[in-house]
């Protein structure tokens, strides 16, 4: 918890010991438990009460949950809540966990809650991919890196959360990722193989199944002609990033 970061707790301290409280925070980091706890704990000490999942009334969670994105319906759904008048609390307080998942039409529409605040709101956002939210979104926070003191990523781990990346991101995203793909050719066959393995792992699942067959055969299919013709590489990917 907060004893493991406690040089970002004190950064989050003191300008609350002053009364100058940040409008929005971005907490990035790989220990989503950890930094959500102390997401907590943080708003506990601007209220002067304990503040507990499920438990504070001014206290709104939002992520993905057991969907893949953040939607805009749970966007205006916050919208709504933060229209009302406090509870109990002085600051009404929004976690949004995951916040690299929420989409396009999420983010535009959470944009404008950053933009006009309803009242004494402080906005926690949580993610490891900063990147993926928009520069407008990010220009309009407060961001706070959490650095992992234990893990290491292994590369093939790498690689699959860039895929969990790519299926959530625009096509102009996509297709910078394959441009800065094409121009490493040597590793090509290596990823799009651990790719085939990812995807035939999710088609085990039953997650998403009629897509993950077209994902898997256009897969192979790009394996295909970059290995026997002479299609650009960087054209080959891209024709992949649209069926993401």
């Amino acid at each position: 918890m907060a004893t493991s970061y406690q040089k970002q707790w004190q950064f989050l301290k003191k300008p609350a010991d002053l009364g100058r409280i940040p409008h929005a925070l971005l907490f990035y980091g790989s220990d989503s438990a950890g930094l959500k706890d102390l997401a907590l704990k943080f708003i506990s000490l601007l209220n002067g009460q304990h503040v507990a999942e499920g438990i504070q009334p001014d206290l709104a969670l939002v992520g993905p949950g057991g969907q893949k994105e953040i939607k805009i319906a749970q966007i205006r759904e916050l919208h709504q809540k933060l229209s009302l008048k406090s509870y109990s609390a002085t600051f009404k307080s929004v976690i949004i966990e995951q916040v690299h998942t929420m989409n396009q039409e999420a983010q535009t529409a959470f944009l404008k809650l950053l933009e006009e605040p309803k009242g004494k709101t402080v906005f926690i956002l949580i993610t490891e991919y900063p990147k993926m939210l928009m520069p407008t979104i990010l220009s309009r926070v407060e961001r706070l890196r959490f650095y992992s003191k234990t893990k290491t990523i292994d590369p093939q781990e790498k690689r699959i959360k860039e895929i969990l990346q790519l299926t959530r991101a625009d096509l102009a995203t996509r297709f910078q990722y394959a441009k800065t793909l094409s121009a490493t050719p040597q590793d090509l066959k290596e990823i799009l193989d651990l790719w085939l393995r990812y995807f035939r792992e999710v088609l085990l699942s039953n997650v998403y199944q009629k897509k993950t067959v077209k994902i898997i055969k256009t897969i192979q299919t790009t394996n295909f002609l970059i290995a026997t013709t002479n299609i650009s590489p960087r054209l080959a990917i891209e024709i992949l990033m649209l069926e993401l």
